[in-house]
């Protein structure tokens, strides 16, 4: 008998030893997301690899204790931050943490200052390091001994203070509440399986669906559509913003009827490559509330303004382009701060469905209409726009720094605190910028190209003299300069461009086209010669509804093959449209 008791405990046992919780696949290198915390957050974590996270780091039980005072006290000989180095050094390509606060009821001298003491630890061992920080989760009946009622109450006053006061660091997970079943029998841990697998999931939903890696503070997707251009099955769900904004955003995004497109033939004199126009400005939804209704209204320049989904939609200037066939051109898509979801949601849809027409750029200016305001939102908001799509945008701007007209924001220096603040935040997203300059800026332009050698930076305008814009071009490799050529000689066809009637600037272009041309080439041949890798041919439309109509953006087309069959054979596609593919290789 004790044979056979024998022979089944021996099976059970091996039988036992084939059973394994599920096992994490990923490759090491491909772990990106690590964290720091306590025993709950290694439960936690443990949760989130047994509902099927993959890119977290492996949990680890050195954690336990783990407060905000252990993890800032003794940093060059910590027990915490030996664990951390380890995992770092299994885990290289790590981009993101994910921390936890987790205070003791009698850590009551734990302050900001003790957390930025971590948060340096952090970004020393991880350049350009991503942070999330979360409190600890809640619980629906008691109080856990160890953390009191302080320890939760005051991680959730730190979580908001150091997602403000750092341009690095976002507000993370909100996890729980924990009820009686998902509490250990101490109170206060995760019980197992059932608080490890919600919080678990909890944190999966947070990290693992959503874009990178990165989770945005906001997520917002209204369609699903296919890769391609010419396929635009969309399948509708359910509105995710009140019924008018709704209505605002199908607006913008409504199909429109584009005519066949007919190969152009030009002249064999014209250059008869592909072309990238780098400077399209693409016009914005009405952002005033429900009963604000559009009042037609003449652009900057006197036509009458585009708002997308009223007067002009992305399907019609997606025809243009495709009837022009520029391709992978330099759209500046606005995200206002009053509006940043739908606009954002809007610049999704048309990336999905227009990919070859448009390189998406965030156009976000602040509230440059103020005498008070800004060109551009500050770093922290532009985070926070970029985040929720992660890898939507390639480059930042246009950002006008030139002082606005009519009362509106003063100019910005390239290298003034606020544009500072933000070239970390381009970095981090590979983003190329655009910028107009204003006048004086040349000397802050230059400090700034210096300082960051890996940014490419394109800008246009006429605040600075044809000398002063060779003399940047000649010094530094990081910039380039888009051209319009509308203005030369005794032509000064941008007045007509930006007009009232389009019709008045396609009979000055007919009038004398060959003399608009040879004059274009008269003054920017020689420069775009001398300076051939860091020339962008462009065309700067927007503001008024006709710049976007077929027939006047063919022209502008025509001009522009017209002018670079001036320029040397070596030098056109360069500045057609491979300058433009070079600015966007991102990091030097």
């Amino acid at each position: 008998m004790k044979i056979i008791l024998t022979l089944l405990v021996v099976t059970l046992l091996l039988m036992s030893a084939c059973i394994k919780q599920p096992e994490n696949t990923i490759p090491d290198a491909d772990r990106t997301i690590g964290f720091i915390g306590c025993s709950n957050t290694r439960e936690t974590v443990e949760g989130y690899h047994y509902m099927g996270g993959t890119q977290m780091w492996d949990y680890e039980r050195h954690y336990g204790s783990g407060t905000i005072l252990d993890w800032s006290k003794n940093v060059d000989d910590s027990k915490y931050w030996n664990v951390f180095d380890k995992l770092l050094k299994k885990y290289p390509n790590t981009k993101t943490i994910w921390w936890q606060l987790c205070i003791m009821d009698n850590n009551r001298a734990t302050s900001v200052e003790h957390a930025d003491i971590v948060l340096n630890e952090i970004r020393k061992r991880i350049p350009n390091v991503v942070i999330y920080v979360s409190a600890l989760a809640d619980y629906t009946d008691g109080v856990c001994s160890i953390t009191g009622t302080f320890g939760l109450e005051k991680g959730k006053e730190l979580v908001p203070i150091l997602d403000t006061n750092n341009q690095d660091v976002f507000a993370g997970p909100v996890l729980g509440p924990m009820s009686m079943k998902e509490t250990a029998k101490d109170g206060c841990h995760l019980s197992s399986p059932d608080g490890k697998r919600k919080l678990g999931t909890q944190l999966k939903e947070f990290f693992d669906d959503s874009t990178s890696g990165q989770a945005p503070k906001i997520t917002y997707d209204t369609k699903n559509v296919s890769d391609t251009e010419n396929d635009t099955e969309v399948k509708e769900t359910e509105p995710l913003f009140e019924q008018f904004w709704q209505d605002r955003i199908d607006a913008a995004l409504a199909e429109a009827s584009c005519p066949p497109v007919e190969r152009i033939i030009y002249p064999s004199n014209y250059y008869q490559g592909p072309l990238t126009d780098t400077h399209v400005h693409i016009p914005a939804i009405q952002d005033g509330g429900e009963n604000n209704e559009v009042e037609e209204t003449d652009g900057r320049f006197g036509g009458t303004e585009a708002y997308l989904g009223y007067n002009i939609n992305i399907a019609d200037i997606a025809c243009s382009l495709q009837h022009a066939d520029t391709q992978k051109n330099f759209a500046f898509f606005p995200v206002y701060e009053d509006i940043p979801e739908q606009l954002l949601v809007i610049w999704k849809e048309t990336m999905a469905r227009y990919p070859e027409r448009f390189t998406p750029f965030i156009m976000s200016s602040g509230n440059d209409d103020d005498p008070d305001g800004f060109p551009t939102v500050d770093a922290k908001t532009l985070k926070s726009m970029l985040a929720v799509y992660p890898t939507l945008f390639q480059g930042y701007g246009e950002i006008g720094l030139y002082a606005r007209e009519n009362g509106g924001s003063p100019a910005l220096a390239p290298d003034s605190q606020r544009m500072q603040e933000i070239y970390p935040i381009v970095r981090q997203n590979k983003l190329a910028v655009y910028v107009h300059l204003g006048d004086g800026h040349k000397a802050s332009f230059e400090r700034v190209l210096k300082q960051n050698p890996n940014i490419n930076f394109v800008w246009h305008g006429d605040q600075l003299s044809m000398e002063e814009i060779e003399d940047v071009l000649s010094k530094h490799t990081n910039a380039y300069y888009g051209i319009e050529a509308y203005q030369e000689g005794n032509y000064d066809i941008f007045p007509l461009f930006v007009g009232k009637d389009k019709q008045a600037y396609l009979d000055a272009m007919d009038k004398d086209f060959d003399g608009i041309v040879n004059a274009a080439a008269r003054t920017w041949k020689p420069f775009i010669e001398r300076h051939p890798d860091q020339v962008l041919w462009d065309t700067d439309i927007g503001d008024t509804v006709w710049n976007y109509d077929r027939d006047a953006y063919k022209m502008m087309v025509k001009f522009a093959h017209a002018f670079i069959g001036k320029l040397d054979i070596s030098v056109q596609e360069k500045f057609a449209y491979k300058n433009a593919e070079k600015l966007l290789e991102g990091e030097k």
